[in-house]
């Protein structure tokens, strides 16, 4: 279920706050449910902030080792000229030939 984040619409002098809408609130909701447009404990009036999701670390993924991947049993070769590929790591032929598509 996500969890949606809401402020208060109007922050005056003199505006009573309470403890839930004296600063933003998250609360958990289904997709489904309607925006709340009231604080739930003293009723002024509230909107929901769009928030970029969560994603435990999403795009923060980091790349394998050489070491790691070797040990996985990949191989890797790296493109040194026209049809051409030397190994950088793993088992295999230490460079890969072509005939240049012919």
């Amino acid at each position: 279920m996500p969890t949606y984040v809401y402020h208060r619409l109007i922050s005056g002098k003199g505006v009573q706050t309470c403890e839930v809408c004296a600063d933003n609130f998250e609360i958990a909701q289904k997709m489904s449910d309607e925006a709340l447009t009231k604080c739930p404990k003293c009723g002024e009036a509230v909107e929901r902030i769009i928030m970029a999701p969560n994603v435990n670390g999403a795009g923060a993924v980091k790349k394998p080792t050489d070491s790691r991947m070797s040990k996985a049993g990949f191989t890797q070769y790296k493109r040194k000229g026209k049809g051409y590929y030397e190994k950088s790591f793993g088992q295999g032929p230490s460079a890969l030939h072509g005939d240049g598509g012919s």
